[in-house]
């Protein structure tokens, strides 16, 4: 949907000067390459894989346009051999991977691409900028979602997000669990309910903040949500919105809610509905806002429980605003936030099928190579015991077998008894088109497996601080391929 048009220059350039030398040498061979990370966002403890399907679409609508092949031309860097290639140039290859919206791990493969290497090579910056974009930001909104225990989630960041970026970011936060979103446009294209109230400008350019709260009601009777915090919370928009409320009931109206952008938010949240219920609103929502992440609605979520200790009345008011809370989050979910970017990779690990190696004196940098499959472990509660990385040719693990650390050699560890092994790569994309479900690309599809995902792994790796390291190992087999490379590599 967004990818429709060709974008075929949507790239480094390096990746075209490589691609006119394997044209120009006649190297044909095809390649095979993973895309993959070495750690998870945020200090986290998971990560959600998303953009699977805009990369797919990427990819079916790969083309260089007339006007594409006259700039290169202009570069005085390509034949007009090459540039006819270009020209008629489609991605015909294979993508296997996991499912939109998958947990994922670092070392194991987001998707594998196989085809010509001129093809599989022009793609990959295309690949790692739509895939890792959305996966970080799919991640950032699961991790805030996780925090608000039950709370609405809302994507405010348009005025903050990266240019286009907020596109694929609206979707990307939708997978991760997000319930909305306040970009109209995004709301249009990704079909997701849009939310939004009026800015403290509404409020300043009356009057006074009673008659704005009135003037609001009168246009949007329906759908009344006040902003409250223009000039003081308590003292002033509180009692203003409880009289606009009770003046859109007698007219057989309800005030859908209020929205805080500042101050105490655990602690103003508590006392608007405690007087909002006291005034007979029960119902009322409360929108929060201002610059919120996991962390700080982490706090607030806690500062509301841990003050509810000192009767049953008081307790159960706080449990009751809990679950009237809302929260509009914006610049720290649509850019990521304190990470900016998720450090995936696309390397070569296999030619004609036979493995490749990258070896680095940094180990994390050294690759596991060849075509590989991709397991998860789950033990006999349901729970996700281990991701196992193997070979193509290979059976599934099983109870007994041993697997190894990916990048501490002599860590290994022996499969336990009672498991199930599921494999997470399905086939995407064949002879260059997508041949999964047209379901596979919906956020609503992804977003529910996404959460089914989070449910099944335990709490300690979602811990939003020093969270368990989720295991992931290679097979023996891919475990010895790789040793006796790295023993045998000669540059």
């Amino acid at each position: 949907m967004f990818y429709e048009k060709g974008r075929a220059l949507f790239t480094d350039l390096y990746q075209l000067t490589m691609s006119q030398g394997y044209f120009d040498l006649d190297i044909r061979k095809n390649a095979t390459f993973n895309l993959f990370f070495r750690s998870n966002p945020f200090n986290g403890g998971f990560t959600i894989a998303c953009g699977i399907q805009p990369a797919l679409e990427y990819l079916l609508n790969l083309k260089f346009t007339e006007s594409d092949i006259t700039y290169l031309r202009e570069q005085k860097m390509f034949s007009e051999e090459f540039l006819e290639y270009l020209l008629k140039l489609k991605f015909t290859g294979k993508v296997e991977g996991v499912r939109e919206g998958s947990l994922i791990f670092p070392y194991t493969p987001i998707i594998s691409v196989t085809g010509p290497i001129i093809e599989t090579q022009l793609v990959e910056t295309a690949l790692l900028n739509i895939i890792n974009y959305s996966t970080l930001i799919a991640t950032k909104a699961a991790r805030i979602v996780n925090a608000a225990r039950g709370g609405k989630i809302f994507e405010f960041g348009l005025r903050r997000a990266q240019g286009d970026s907020a596109y694929i970011g609206v979707r990307a936060a939708l997978v991760g669990g997000c319930t909305g979103t306040s970009f109209v446009q995004g709301g249009k294209i990704w079909d997701c309910p849009i939310v939004g109230t009026q800015a403290h400008s509404w409020v300043q350019a009356f009057n006074s903040e009673l008659e704005s709260f009135r003037s609001y009601a009168e246009v949007f009777p329906e759908k009344c949500l006040l902003l409250i915090d223009t000039y003081d919370v308590l003292k002033s928009g509180l009692p203003h919105a409880i009289e606009v409320a009770k003046q859109l009931r007698e007219k057989g109206k309800e005030i859908v809610g209020v929205r805080i952008d500042s101050g105490d938010l655990a602690y103003l949240s508590v006392a608007v509905f405690r007087e909002f219920k006291k005034a007979g609103f029960p119902n009322i929502n409360i929108v929060l806002s201002n610059e919120l992440d996991e962390f700080t609605i982490d706090s607030i979520v806690h500062q509301i429980i841990e003050k509810s200790n000192s009767n049953k009345e008081e307790r159960e008011l706080h449990l009751e605003t809990l679950s009237r809370l809302t929260y509009g989050v914006g610049t720290k979910l649509i850019t990521g936030g304190e990470q900016s970017a998720l450090g995936g990779v696309y390397k070569l690990v296999a030619l004609d099928r036979k493995p490749r190696i990258k070896v680095s004196e940094n180990i994390q940098k050294t690759i596991n190579p060849g075509i590989k499959k991709l397991w998860r472990i789950v033990d006999d509660t349901g729970r996700f015991l281990a991701d196992v990385i193997g070979l193509f040719d290979e059976k599934d693990p099983s109870s007994g077998d041993w697997i190894h650390h990916p990048i501490e050699h002599l860590k290994k560890y022996q499969l336990p008894k009672d498991i199930t092994t599921q494999p997470l790569h399905t086939l995407l994309m064949n002879n260059g088109i997508i041949v999964v479900d047209e379901k596979f690309g919906e956020w609503r599809v992804a977003q529910a497996h996404s959460k089914e995902q989070l449910r099944c792994l335990d709490l300690t790796y979602k811990r939003l601080l020093n969270p368990h390291i989720y295991k992931v190992s290679l097979t023996e087999k891919l475990y010895n391929t790789k040793i006796n490379m790295i023993k045998t590599f000669s540059p």
